[in-house]
């Protein structure tokens, strides 16, 4: 195995980020002098990402780095509701609503201990892995309004839906390969895959949620050693 001679790595890039997040809230309120309750089911999935790294050699080919990806994608949430009658006693109304337009971000710090394996002059792949800690806002149901569709009032409708957003971190791990390509003696490319993910616990209403993040990381995007 060739030697790694360089001082350390610099690299940036566009990058996709897999993943499915479900989870779910539960709201009530008193309509009518009795309760009226709210199911909420959130869903989003995967997105682009901005992935910037860097690291130092600090033994042979060994590296200690650092990886920040910024992820944003749209999350979905479905509410059903039950909601009593204005003029009967227990005899609830079913109503649903949705909104497409919340969000879901997360910023992920991924230490790392590399190792460089030189291929040829031009070509190098490194191996990586370690700790990952993640920062999430994510936006959540605070409150429902309906509206009443006239008499006899045996059908009511989810107007609109206040949110609100909260924001958590949580801890995780990384490991994933990266293929560089030099172009000259300090610039080239590269494609690297990764898997980077942990959980999140979310005070969502009805009580904490946790949620999944991160996910399969798979970019393209510029390199540089110095």
């Amino acid at each position: 195995m060739q030697a790694w001679q360089d001082i350390g790595y610099f690299s940036i890039n566009y990058s996709y980020q897999s993943g499915d997040r479900a989870f779910g809230e539960s709201l009530s309120e008193t309509v009518f002098a009795e309760e009226a309750t709210y199911d909420v089911s959130h869903l989003s999935g995967g997105g682009g990402q901005f992935d910037v790294g860097w690291g130092l050699r600090v033994w042979r080919n060994l590296a200690a780095g650092v990886a920040v990806t910024s992820f944003s994608t749209a999350d979905g949430a479905v509410i059903t509701g039950s909601v009593p009658h204005p003029l009967f006693f227990s005899r609830p109304r079913s109503a649903s609503f949705a909104r497409a337009d919340l969000e879901h971000k997360e910023l992920g710090v991924h230490v790392q201990a590399a190792w460089v394996i030189p291929i040829n002059e031009k070509i190098s792949v490194t191996v990586a892995g370690g700790p990952s800690f993640f920062s999430v806002d994510q936006s959540l149901i605070s409150g429902v309004t309906t509206s009443e569709i006239g008499a006899p009032f045996d059908a009511v409708a989810i107007a609109s839906a206040a949110t609100a957003s909260v924001s958590e971190s949580g801890v995780g791990g990384n490991v994933g390969v990266d293929t560089t390509y030099m172009v000259t003696e300090q610039l080239g490319g590269g494609l690297f895959v990764r898997w980077a993910g942990g959980t999140v616990d979310i005070p969502a209403n009805g009580g904490t949620q946790s949620i999944d993040v991160g996910g399969v990381q798979v970019g393209i995007g510029l390199r540089a050693r110095f």
